[in-house]
């Protein structure tokens, strides 16, 4: 019954384990959404790390790949869209640009739209062709970036749940093989018991047919003396 439940237990895990690993297809698409009472063309991904970790990471991205400082996360900050001021980032283009990365989380998904603009001119497919594939470039190169480590992580854990269910395993096996030691133990100490209680008995029986018989002496005794009594 052990192995049973500890075989289900580990296979639960491994069957999880491979779930993850295999569901996380990344998607990746072109949409439109309102940022400040405009639309916007953004790219949109979707991925299983959740928000906060994720928007400090592309601030960390943002900061050791293009030496840009990324506002709206921080100690005491955590704002759904979050952005760069006005400056140059070489990948993408020479002039001035802002970029947005929002963060929607959506169950135990988060879905990241990256945009950008060019003072008030909005980069889109059309408008900034060449600028837009490049912000996707940045997008994917992102997730390039983090998803390894995530799914890397998630992979160690799993595998630590399994090493921790194993040593259970193994635990709970060495106490019932103890169990059954002293089982047996008990086992052939009752026994003994037993038997020495049928001897008790027998012993107890053939005291109790002693003590009748000293008894009825006792009697036989008493009447001789009573005959042979002087007044």
């Amino acid at each position: 019954m052990l192995d049973k439940i500890i075989k289900q237990a580990l296979l639960g895990i491994i069957l999880l384990t491979a779930t993850f690993l295999q569901a996380q297809e990344l998607e990746l698409s072109n949409v439109q959404i309102i940022h400040e009472q405009k639309e916007r063309s953004a790219v949109k991904a979707v991925i299983e790390p959740e928000g906060k970790d994720t928007k400090k990471d592309f601030r960390d991205f943002m900061d050791d790949r293009y030496k840009v400082e990324v506002e709206g996360i921080g100690l005491f900050k955590n704002k759904p869209v979050i952005y760069t001021e006005f400056v140059v980032i070489p990948n993408i283009s020479n002039k001035p640009m802002q970029l947005f990365a929002k963060f929607t989380e959506i169950g135990k998904k988060t879905e990241i739209y990256v945009f950008g603009q060019f003072g008030d001119a909005q980069i889109t497919p059309i408008t900034y062709p060449v600028e837009y594939q490049r912000i996707e470039d940045l997008t994917v190169a992102f997730l390039e970036k983090i998803l390894p480590n995530y799914y890397r992580n998630k992979v160690e854990d799993q595998e630590d749940a399994i090493s921790d269910l194993e040593k259970d395993r193994d635990d709970m096996r060495k106490k019932i093989n103890k169990n059954k030691d002293k089982i047996v133990e008990l086992t052939k100490e009752n026994e003994e018991l037993a038997d020495k209680l049928v001897k008790n008995a027998k012993e107890l029986e053939e005291g109790m047919e002693k003590l009748g018989d000293k008894k009825s002496e006792l009697k036989s005794v008493n009447k001789k003396l009573d005959g042979k009594n002087l007044n």
